[in-house]
């Protein structure tokens, strides 16, 4: 059987609600991204929104999966996800508490 769904964009577990709000904020900019390198720095925002304030993204904490209806499923691990990192290390972080901005740098 096949079992085929359409998602925009997803976020389940523990300290995900964070996740989930920076998905729903920025939906509508997914719609035209043609550049899968954007769609994973964007998932990648998600998920360092949901981290506590003494962690952060690395090489040795993220892996990335992606599939598209001409792209077989494909994992990066390591070294592989440097790149997607490197898009997202020097931007600012949310911290939904305050509402203020953080870099990586001062946290």
């Amino acid at each position: 059987a096949v079992v085929s769904t359409q998602s925009t964009g997803m976020a389940i577990g523990a300290r995900s609600q964070s996740a989930r709000t920076y998905l729903e904020r920025h939906k509508d900019n997914f719609k035209d991204v043609e550049d899968l390198g954007e769609l994973v720095a964007h998932a990648l925002r998600a998920l360092r929104d949901c981290l506590p304030n003494d962690s952060e993204l690395t090489t040795k904490n993220v892996s990335v999966g992606y599939v598209g209806t001409e792209v077989p499923f494909t994992m990066k691990d390591d070294d592989e996800v440097a790149e997607y990192l490197k898009m997202i290390e020097e931007e600012k972080v949310a911290v939904p508490a305050t509402g203020e901005e953080e870099t990586m740098e001062t946290q």
